[in-house]
């Protein structure tokens, strides 16, 4: 539901955060950051379910990066408006990866755990490379010190949905991004 600009999902409020105009802007910049990296190679771009579905194919198309393949993982760690502090693999890999340069496609890191256990199973596949592209990146709620090599926006911890990201499933079809209301 929406009201002034508000929208409504399981009884709590969202507002304005940033706008798909915006989006766009720093999509493009970050898919011209990955093109002028991986200029005549042939990178495996690794789409995180389910979040990421939506930057994914905006990004790959702003790469322009033709000869590229994309693939998909499922990782979860959250459950409502916050992570459980545990990362369980719902579907892996099935692309062989050796030799292969990997930029592993995510909507958001916000601990950093799913990150790291993402990027730690797939070294042990031998890859020659792997990058990291996020979204959203939330370094105040980092418990892992990373940092991914593209970001997008650097956002504070709050919760988010739109673009891809959801609140249970829910809210991932909303074009722009809303943040939670403080009450």
């Amino acid at each position: 539901m929406q009201k002034d600009n508000q929208i409504v999902v399981d009884g709590l409020t969202f507002i304005p955060y940033l706008k798909r105009e915006e989006i766009a802007t720093q999509v493009e910049r970050v898919g011209k950051e990955i093109a002028r990296d991986y200029e005549g190679k042939q990178p495996i771009f690794l789409c995180v379910l389910t979040g990421a579905f939506v930057f994914a194919a905006d990004l790959i198309r702003a790469t322009g990066l033709n000869e590229a393949k994309i693939t998909f993982i499922r990782y979860k760690s959250y459950e409502g408006t916050s992570s459980t502090g545990t990362v369980k693999q719902i579907i892996g890999l099935s692309d062989d990866i050796a030799g292969r340069d990997v930029i592993i496609i995510e909507d958001i890191v916000d601990t950093g755990l799913t990150a790291c256990r993402m990027i730690e199973d797939l070294k042990k596949q031998n890859p020659a490379s792997v990058r990291f592209a996020t979204l959203l990146f939330k370094p105040e709620s980092s418990q892992t010190g990373f940092t991914p090599d593209y970001i997008a926006f650097t956002i504070p911890p709050k919760f988010i949905i739109g673009y891809g990201l959801d609140l249970d499933g829910k809210a991932r079809n909303i074009p722009d991004i809303y943040v939670i209301k403080e009450a």
